[in-house]
């Protein structure tokens, strides 16, 4: 990876850099959901850090790929991408890689295709698209796992600027901010955060797993999301099951919604 500056560094007009943010950060906060909010940003993100061709790739509780949004972007590109290069293992430019967050670090890779030439990825996908630049954040959900994927890229031969980047740095940590707010109300899960856990019986791990189970997320997502072992997972599974008198993922859904109907 080429990276395009060593330094970010931040100008001296600060009052209109952080107006500009300010404003920005403000029209995205009116987004309803995860892609509207990355398409709200992909509309407005030009005052502060310019781009001639974007994609967002959207991803469920367990690390699949389930949507995506392309700008300026032939359709097929998106295909070849996330049919062959996102599912290649090990592959630095795969999306999909396990990454978790780190509240003292902001993850921002910028790319200098013109100096990147070893991999197949480069000659079949990046010269005939023609980038010259690329620079890409994730955003997170609550536990840590990133859901939302962002790539800018030009054309161009201008590099991403210092300034530019500094812009990011700090915008991504609000645009973070707004996008955990879609899994704290549970993103169409919200009730089952009302439910009496005391009537359950529940330990405190066991109400947690409890709440990844019924968003969909798998056992093995939740002991990496937990930093737990797969065996601990199923041990919590079968005492919440056994304490809630279920025997399945869906049967805990049912049953915990009509614990709050």
């Amino acid at each position: 990876m080429g990276e395009m500056v060593k330094e970010y560094s931040i100008g001296p007009n600060e009052d209109a850099r952080w107006k500009s943010i300010y404003d920005f950060t403000i029209t995205c906060g009116n987004a309803h959901s995860p892609k509207n909010l990355a398409i709200e940003i992909l509309k407005n993100l030009g005052a502060l850090c310019s781009f001639d061709q974007a994609f967002v790739y959207f991803l469920d509780g367990n690390g699949k790929v389930f949507d995506r949004y392309l700008m300026n972007i032939n359709e097929r590109w998106g295909t070849m991408y996330f049919e062959y290069y996102a599912n290649l293992e090990n592959l630095r430019y795969n999306y999909t890689a396990d990454i978790k967050e780190d509240p003292n670090k902001i993850l921002l890779k910028p790319y200098d295709w013109e100096n990147e030439h070893s991999s197949e990825f480069v000659p079949s996908y990046i010269r005939p698209r023609g980038i010259k630049y690329s620079c890409g954040f994730p955003l997170f959900d609550l536990n840590g796992n990133y859901r939302t994927v962002i790539a800018l890229d030009r054309v161009t031969n201008n590099c991403f600027s210092n300034d530019e980047i500094a812009n990011l740095l700090l915008v991504i940590p609000l645009l973070n901010n707004l996008h955990k707010n879609f899994y704290y109300q549970g993103f169409g899960l919200s009730a089952i955060k009302k439910a009496t856990w005391g009537l359950t019986n529940l330990t405190a791990r066991e109400i947690e797993i409890t709440n990844l189970l019924c968003q969909g997320i798998s056992p093995a997502s939740i002991s990496r999301t937990l930093y737990i072992a797969l065996s601990t997972t199923y041990k919590h599974i079968a005492n919440i099951y056994e304490k809630l008198q279920v025997s399945s993922q869906q049967e805990l859904l049912v049953r915990m919604l009509h614990q709050i109907s």
